[in-house]
Order: C-alpha cells, then structure tokens, then sequence
C-alpha cells in the first residue's frame, strides 16, 4: 500500500512538474509570437518600400535607355540595383517563409511534449534573430539604393535642361 502511494504521490508530482513546465514554455512562445507578429508588420513595411522602390528603379531605367548619357556609372549603378533588387526579392521569401512557419506552429504548440516546445521556442528564437538583421539590413540596402536613385534622378534632369537650354 506505502508502495502505491508512494508511486500516486510521485505522479502527481511529475504531473505538476510537467504542467508548470508547460505553462512556463507557453508562456515564452506567446512572447516570441508578439515579437513574431510585430517583425511581420515591419516586414510588410519593407516588403512594399521594395515594391516602390522596385517601381522607381523600372520608371528610371526606362527614362535612361536609349538616351545619351554625361555620366556612364548611372548605368552601371542601375545595373547593380538590379543585382541587390533581386536578392532583395529573394530575402523578403525567405522571411515570409519564417513567418508563416511561426503562425503555423502557433495553431500546433499546445499539443507538443515540453522537448518539442523547447526546441520549437528555441528555433523560432533563431529564425526571429535572422529576421531581425535581415529586415536591418534591407532597410539599409533600400536608403542607399534610394539616395542613389535620386542622385541619378537629379544628374538626369540637369542633363534634360541643359540638352533643352542649348536648343
């Protein structure tokens, strides 16, 4: 009888253990989940600050061709936003893809075993690093590629007007 209470008192114990090691894990994921949520509003932002900027990198680059140029570099530092635009388009999947790992997971948490919600919590802290310097790092591409972009835009219409100036 000691023996199978003994055994009912250590259960329970385990039970309590595991339910408060639960809650614990839950409770960092709902954290992570915020920042997740947070990271992919700021991704959208990005995401269509690319678009735009995609759109007037197109515009510029149709406005150039076929039209003699005072300075040849316009043509090559379009020709490298193209490369980086590119790549940008490439990242910005990568991280839609993170993100909705991270909303797919959400509907699936509360059915893992605590190791499973550990290591769960412990990549999605990975992929939430990953995004974050990811998203710095666009947002720094996207200023410089657009200070370019105006610079060249600039040199374009100073060019148009003398062009005009001398007829």
């Amino acid at each position: 009888m000691k023996n199978i209470l003994m055994i009912l008192v250590i259960v329970a114990v385990a039970m309590t253990s595991c339910n408060n090691d639960k809650q614990v894990l839950s409770s960092s994921f709902d954290e992570l989940q915020k920042e997740s949520d947070s990271l992919h509003q700021m991704h959208t932002a990005l995401k269509n600050n690319h678009a735009k900027h995609s759109q007037a990198y197109t515009a510029l680059a149709e406005r150039l061709k076929g039209s003699p140029l005072q300075d040849s570099t316009w043509l090559e530092t379009l020709a490298s936003q193209e490369v980086m635009l590119k790549s940008h388009e490439a990242e910005i999947q990568k991280v839609e893809q993170l993100l909705e790992g991270h909303k797919e997971l959400k509907a699936n948490f509360s059915g893992l075993t605590t190791e499973e919600m550990q290591a769960q919590i412990d990549a999605m802290r990975t992929d939430l690093e990953e995004i974050r310097n990811s998203q710095s790092n666009l947002s720094a591409d996207h200023e410089a590629l657009n200070n370019e972009l105006v610079q060249i835009e600039e040199g374009f219409k100073k060019q148009e007007l003398t062009a005009e100036a001398k007829q």
